[in-house]
């Protein structure tokens, strides 16, 4: 697995005009997945050494995959040695075969001869490619990321430590989830329902119950923190599995409400204690925001638009203390959570530029939180300023506590472009109709036209730069306007 961003040089041949935007198309298509890519009409620039651009991309060991992407031209030039492309063969050739590291090189077949045969040059013929020519071009086109960023969708297992369980009276936790959560992926989807999505629970909340302390440090919630992300990342494995159940959303939002509601609770941790602290549950409360904006960008990311809805237009019934039994209806904004721990304690004492952090949770969530391709520092942080801004379009005034959900990563988002300048399309509009629970287009920007920018909406003491809503990025009277 690739902890930085991976570096890509296209070889590939002039061909028609068509041809090269298609190459474009791919290159900025992996740009878009986060992914450095060299490319000739990119990078070459007057007076340049044509040859030696070419030389320097294939052999230099910081570019990670090399992709020769070939057609009939390719593959023509290239069992001739001719022109840039014989030139390239040349160079890459002996560096397949003459060094250990094959796994550089990745044939890309774009076009296939009348036999349905792709076009590969001569000394690529034995070499497993990947195939963007046919009907399969999604499904190539992710293991072809997948490959670039060394997440094989099957790979072998590390060799891990000796079970705990051999000599321990419980089993390990987190070998205990990810367990359940291959038997579920196992098991017929139609069958599960409701009932695993709650078997999963338990044995999750059971799992990291071990995270809890009472008197937790810095250093100790920091090393919580990181060692959590393992059981998030079976968390959200576990979507995978239960995407396709009827009510997905709606499903997903009682098993929020249900998480909530024991992880916010002392008798989960320490039963007939009459008093905690509050600062007891941040690390928890933390990490149940943590899973609730990756199972956003989860559905943000498959498009299950009637899933966002049922997941946030759900009545939450709330635990309001650790203590007691008082629940109360909520909107999701009550999932939100500010980390005491981190804002106030360790940002207070830290030293450098992270202290100097408009959030030092967003920072952390950002830069070492990813789980590949689904949940990038990109994904999550878009998911969580998305909650801001859908939230008054979806009529939860009744249940607001505060305010809107508060997008704490929106800085980390706005820098990006929006899926709502695609307002202007009336077939996108169409498709985005569920989110917000309408069927027509009056309906939606009905909707639409409460989605306001907020001036309030910002880090403490910052006042020029507040999250966008979603008039920030279209004018109502432009929604739909074309087809």
């Amino acid at each position: 697995m690739l902890d930085r961003i991976p570096i890509v040089f296209i070889s590939y041949s002039w061909t028609s005009k068509e041809y090269q935007e298609s190459i474009v198309s791919l290159a900025e298509r992996l740009v878009h997945d986060g992914i450095d890519v060299k490319l000739d009409i990119w990078d070459l620039h007057e007076g340049q050494d044509v040859d030696k651009y070419m030389e320097q991309c294939v052999t230099d060991d910081s570019i990670d995959k090399v992709l020769i992407v070939s057609n009939k031209v390719y593959t023509e030039k290239a069992n001739r040695r001719e022109g840039g492309t014989g030139k390239e063969t040349a160079i890459i050739s002996p560096e397949i075969y003459g060094k250990a590291d094959q796994k550089k090189f990745i044939p890309v077949v774009m076009e296939r001869d009348e036999n349905g045969v792709g076009y590969l040059p001569t000394y690529l013929k034995s070499r497993y490619y990947r195939d963007l020519s046919g009907d399969n071009f999604e499904e190539e086109y992710e293991e072809l990321i997948r490959t670039i960023y060394e997440e094989p969708t099957h790979r072998k297992p590390e060799i891990g430590s000796r079970p705990k369980w051999l000599t321990e009276a419980l089993p390990d936790s987190l070998y205990s989830v990810k367990s359940v959560v291959k038997k579920l992926s196992l098991v017929d989807i139609g069958k599960t329902k409701d009932v695993s999505l709650h078997d999963f629970l338990d044995i999750y909340v059971e799992s990291i119950k071990r995270f809890y302390d009472e008197d937790c440090n810095e250093e100790k919630f920091l090393k919580s923190f990181e060692d959590l992300k393992e059981y998030r990342n079976a968390f959200l494995d576990h979507l995978k599995t239960f995407s396709a159940i009827k009510n997905f959303g709606a499903s997903m939002a009682d098993e929020f409400e249900r998480l909530y509601n024991t992880l916010f609770d002392i008798e989960t941790f320490r039963p007939g204690l009459n008093s905690c602290n509050y600062d007891e549950f941040d690390l928890f409360r933390l990490h149940i925001w943590e899973l609730f904006i990756c199972t956003t960008a989860y559905l943000l990311h498959y498009e299950l638009y009637s899933d966002i809805n049922g997941l946030l237009r759900h009545t939450y019934f709330l635990r309001i203390s650790p203590l007691g039994e008082d629940i109360r209806p909520f909107s999701y904004e009550r999932l939100r959570f500010h980390s005491k721990m981190i804002e106030e304690r360790i940002k207070r004492n830290i030293k450098g530029d992270l202290g100097r952090k408009y959030t030092l949770t967003g920072h952390y969530i950002v830069t070492g939180r990813e789980y590949m391709p689904v949940y990038s520092a990109k994904a999550i942080a878009i998911a969580d300023l998305f909650l801001y801004q859908v939230y008054n379009g979806l009529g939860l005034d009744e249940l607001t506590e505060y305010r809107a959900w508060f997008p704490t990563l929106y800085v980390y988002a706005d820098q990006y472009d929006s899926m709502w300048k695609k307002l202007t399309s009336k077939h996108f509009c169409e498709k985005i109709m569920p989110i917000f629970g309408v069927e027509t287009i009056p309906e939606l920007i009905k909707k639409i036209s409460l989605c306001t920018p907020d001036s309030d909406c910002h880090y403490s003491g910052t006042w020029s730069r507040c999250a966008s809503s979603i008039l920030n990025w279209i004018k109502i009277e432009d929604v739909a306007k074309l087809p």
